[in-house]
């Protein structure tokens, strides 16, 4: 394969619509989780980009502490300990006031734009960062 170049057929899914449980009889789209079927190729080198990137992130301290989502050994679950421990005194004294942001489908509306920039503004390796770039190229 020659650098810059992904075949085609490595970007194409098929895509199997899956009935969310207790939705069987519904003819709602919104209620069918989309499946993409991929080529093995494609996901072989997606998952390599995404260790490559997590692991150079990770080993430059890049993300704050307090970044749960898609960190290795984070959960909702330790996030949601953490905000209890940092809020349990004031809640005692009944002077917590809260507020929660879930941002739907933040991941997917990513453009692959705003991703290289992250990379670049994280001084990604230049291999990593090439590799990203050509494997979003259309």
């Amino acid at each position: 394969m020659k650098r810059g170049y992904f075949p085609k057929e490595w970007k194409i899914a098929k895509v199997i619509p899956i009935i969310k449980p207790g939705k069987e009889d519904c003819q709602d789209p919104s209620k069918y989780r989309p499946i993409s079927l991929l080529n093995i190729g494609s996901k072989v080198l997606e998952k390599l980009l995404i260790n490559r990137i997590i692991h150079y992130i990770h080993k430059i301290e890049y993300l704050n502490d307090s970044q749960y989502g898609f960190t290795p050994q984070k959960s909702m679950t330790d996030a949601a300990m953490v905000v209890k421990q940092f809020i349990e005194p004031e809640l005692e004294k009944g002077k917590v006031i809260m507020a929660s942001l879930d941002v739907k489908d933040a991941f997917d509306a990513a453009v692959c734009p705003s991703i290289l920039k992250g990379l670049r503004d994280a001084k990604c390796p230049q291999n990593v960062y090439q590799l990203t770039q050509d494997y979003f190229r259309e």
